[in-house]
């Protein structure tokens, strides 16, 4: 039998934790792989429809992409199957509305409203840096990005402040005791802490944050946080 491809829909039992979909429904819009893989992420027109509801099927959400009335991290949306991840920047600008995509405390996407000046950046994680000739360095990170810097001293589990418009980066946020944290895995994931100590890791153990967040003090891996400021 020919290889049929993969399947344009998505069973509701197939899905993830971070989508928060109604699980009374049987199927759900299915996101293509792309900068966010698609464990991380959720489709713009699940977006449009379930969590902003501005359209009622597949029709109407065709429509909207096709009219361009969608922008994600500055550019133009052109599909609906676009996958849409974790602090990604939502445009609307024929509604003036803007929106952050977060993490609710138990773990499924929610869109923040936020306003025009903060479309402008996001945070990103550095999760790779790679030399590539004398002088530069690439940096890759936890939306797929690709950047060439001359700054040999950003590392890898930091962050960055990233200018969408310019795809540069504004400020950068190293992985130490006093900075703000965000959780992304976890059994506290969508908290806001701050770090108050961090254990190195070995080959066999990964580096262990402690926080504190309002008073309660938990530990998690280094994995499971992005530093926010």
């Amino acid at each position: 039998m020919a290889n049929k491809g993969e399947t344009k829909c998505l069973k509701i039992t197939n899905t993830n934790a971070i989508s928060g979909v109604d699980k009374t429904r049987r199927f759900t819009y299915k996101q293509k792989a792309g900068k966010h893989t698609k464990k991380t992420s959720i489709s713009i027109g699940y977006i449009l429809k379930d969590l902003l509801n501005i359209a009622d099927n597949n029709r109407e959400i065709k429509y909207i992409i096709d009219n361009r009335y969608i922008v994600v991290d500055k550019k133009l949306v052109k599909d609906h199957k676009l996958p849409v991840g974790l602090f990604d920047i939502i445009e609307i600008p024929k509604m003036d509305k803007y929106y952050k995509v977060d993490y609710a405390v138990n773990g499924a996407y929610v869109l923040k409203e936020i306003t025009k000046e903060e479309t402008k950046y996001k945070i990103c994680k550095i999760v790779a840096k790679k030399l590539v000739e004398k002088g530069s360095a690439q940096l890759v990170t936890n939306d797929g990005r690709t950047i060439i810097t001359t700054n040999l001293a950003y590392k890898p589990k930091a962050s960055i402040k990233l200018d969408l418009e310019e795809n540069t980066i504004q400020e950068y946020y190293p992985l130490e005791k006093g900075r703000d944290i965000f959780v992304i895995g976890g059994k506290h994931i969508g908290l806001s802490a701050k770090i108050e100590d961090i254990t190195p890791g070995t080959m066999q153990r990964q580096t262990l944050i402690k926080a504190k967040e309002k008073g309660i003090d938990f530990e998690t891996t280094e994995k499971n946080v992005i530093v926010i400021n």
